[in-house]
């Protein structure tokens, strides 16, 4: 496997990831919860999504690293990077709290950032990635 089909492959892994998380995260959000529901004495399942991305998103800044698009994509992967340290930063305080609330993760969902993150991976997905 070359090199570009490798990281195009970590890439399109971690992105798989992010989705699965980001569709149980709103999922739950929509539940109206004010606490979360631990499950058997162990983490909840909202907690263990939030850190199955904030883990997705570590892949994604590693397969960043080895560069993306070349020269041309430099500038937009710069964007790129900076969208996901701020993504981990919201993710971050709830995982902090001792509880999450279904508003704590609608309200970061309604945040800009996370949206631009989500449009970045799809602009990555479908325009600098080969075709899969």
């Amino acid at each position: 496997m070359s090199d570009a089909l490798a990281q195009a492959t970590a890439l399109r892994n971690a992105f798989d990831q992010i989705e699965e998380a980001y569709e149980f995260i709103l999922a739950d959000a929509a539940q109206g919860r004010k606490q979360e529901t631990e499950e058997g004495g162990g983490e909840s399942q909202i907690r263990q999504y939030v850190k199955r991305f904030l883990s997705a998103l570590g892949e994604v800044q590693k397969a960043l690293s080895d560069g993306l698009g070349g020269a041309d994509g430099a500038k937009f992967c710069e964007r790129f990077q900076a969208d996901i340290e701020t993504v981990c930063s919201i993710l971050s305080l709830p995982i902090g709290r001792p509880s999450i609330s279904s508003d704590m993760i609608d309200n970061t969902n309604g945040l800009i950032t996370m949206r631009a993150l989500l449009t970045d991976i799809l602009f990555v997905d479908t325009a600098i990635l080969p075709h899969r």
